[in-house]
C-alpha cells in the first residue's frame, strides 16, 4: 500500500452530545423541553458551541458553518441548522462546477456518473432545505430535543478524504469514506467520490469512482489511482471528497482534499555479483557486477567507485581480478541518491609445490 497521510474524524450525537462525545450544550432532556422556546437558552447553546469549536481549532466562516484546515489542500466543514445545510448545498455546487470543467477536457462515463450523482444529492439537499424553511423546528434547541429522548441513544457520522502522490510507482491516488448511523430512526445521506488523472507514455488516463447512499445506517466509499506523471500542459491531479448530512437533525459534515504532485518513485539500489574470489595459483579473472534498482524506478545515471576513484558510469561494471589484487569495496550510486556497497574479498593461497619451488600442475 502506498504510504500517505490519512486523517480520520468521527462525530457522535447522542443524549445531546456532539463532536466525539464532548458536551455541546448543558440542558438535560427535561430542561431542553422546557427551555427550547427561550432565546436566552438558544444563545447560550450557540455561545457554548462556538467556544468549544474554537478550542478544537475550528473557525466560524459563516453563520452555522465551521471550518478546520487539516493540510495545504485538505479542509473539513461542519454545519448545523438551515445556514449549515445552505452552505453545504453551495459547496456541492462548487464541486459540481469543477467536475464539469474537468469533464469538458477529459470526458468519461464514470466521471459523468459522478456528476449525475452529485447533481442529485444537491437537488435533494435543496428540497430538504425548502422543507426546513417550512418547518418551525429551526434552532439548536429543537435539534437537541429531537435526539434527547430515551429512545435515541446514539447518532454517529464521519467523513474522510485523502488525495496523494503514489510512492511505490509514479502516479496519483485518492480515497474518500463517509458514514451515518442512527439507532433511533433518523435518516441521513452519505456521499464519497475519488478522482485521479495522470499521463503515461503520452496517454492521459482518468479514474473516477462515486458512492451515494441514504438511510439510517449507511456508508460510502470511493477510491481511484492511476500511474503516470505530468507532461507539458497536462499536470497530474487527484481529488477526494465526502460528506454526511441529515436534514432531520440539521447537521452536515464534509471534508475534501486535492493533490497535484506525482514525483518519480524513489529508487533503491543493490549490487549483483561476486563478493569473494579465491586463487591457489597466480592468474587473473574478469568479473562483472550489475546495478539492480527497485521496481518502478527509472535509473538515469550510474556511478561506480573504488575508494575515491570513479571506475564506471554504466549499469554494469567489469574488472579484472588477479591473485595479487587486494580486497576492495565497490560503491554504486544511482540517480545521484540511491547507494549500495559491496565488499569484494580476494584471497591468494599458493599451493605446497609452489612454496617448495616445484612446478605446480
Amino acid at each position: 500500500m502506498n504510504s500517505r497521510k490519512y486523517w480520520i474524524a468521527a462525530l457522535c450525537l447522542g443524549l445531546m452530545t456532539l463532536l466525539g462525545g464532548s458536551r455541546l450544550w448543558a440542558a438535560t432532556a427535561a430542561t431542553a423541553a422546557t427551555t427550547a422556546t427561550t432565546a436566552t437558552t438558544e444563545q447560550q447553546q450557540v455561545n457554548e458551541l462556538k467556544a468549544k469549536m474554537k478550542a478544537e481549532g475550528w473557525t466560524q466562516i459563516s453563520e452555522g458553518v465551521f471550518e478546520r484546515q487539516l493540510g495545504p489542500n485538505k479542509v473539513e466543514h461542519l454545519g448545523y441548522g438551515r445556514e449549515g445545510l445552505s452552505w453545504t448545498i453551495g459547496e456541492l455546487n462548487r464541486k459540481l462546477a469543477s467536475l464539469r470543467k474537468e469533464y469538458e477536457t477529459y470526458p468519461s462515463e464514470k466521471l459523468a456518473k459522478t456528476i449525475d450523482d452529485l447533481t442529485y444529492k444537491s437537488a435533494k439537499a435543496q428540497h430538504e432545505l425548502w422543507r426546513m424553511d417550512k418547518s418551525s423546528a429551526k434552532g439548536l434547541s429543537s435539534m437537541t430535543a429531537a435526539v434527547a429522548g430515551a429512545s435515541c441513544s446514539n447518532i454517529c457520522y464521519s467523513a474522510t478524504a485523502d488525495a496523494y502522490p503514489l510512492t511505490s510507482t509514479q502516479g496519483v491516488g485518492a480515497v474518500a469514506d463517509a458514514s451515518f448511523n442512527s439507532t433511533c430512526g433518523y435518516s441521513g445521506d452519505t456521499y464519497a467520490y475519488a478522482y485521479a488523472r495522470a499521463t503515461l507514455s503520452g496517454t492521459t488516463t482518468t479514474v473516477t469512482q462515486s458512492d451515494p447512499h441514504t438511510g439510517t445506517s449507511v456508508t460510502s466509499h470511493a477510491a481511484a489511482t492511476v500511474n503516470g506523471d505530468s507532461v507539458s500542459g497536462i499536470p497530474c491531479y487527484s481529488e477526494a471528497s465526502s460528506y454526511a448530512q441529515s436534514s432531520a437533525l440539521g447537521i452536515s459534515y464534509s471534508t475534501s482534499d486535492t493533490n497535484s504532485s506525482c514525483p518519480a518513485a524513489s529508487c533503491t539500489a543493490s549490487i549483483s555479483g561476486t563478493s569473494y574470489e579465491y586463487f591457489i595459483n597466480t592468474g587473473c579473472r574478469t568479473r562483472t557486477w550489475t546495478a539492480v534498482v527497485s521496481s518502478g524506478c527509472t535509473a538515469t545515471s550510474y556511478q561506480w567507485k573504488i575508494g575515491s576513484t570513479v571506475v564506471g558510469t554504466g549499469s554494469t561494471y567489469t574488472k579484472s581480478i588477479c591473485a595479487s589484487t587486494p580486497s576492495f569495496t565497490l560503491d554504486l550510486t544511482v540517480n545521484g541518491t540511491a547507494t549500495s556497497s559491496l565488499y569484494v574479498e580476494v584471497v591468494y593461497e599458493p599451493c605446497e609445490c609452489c612454496r617448495s619451488g616445484q612446478i605446480c600442475p
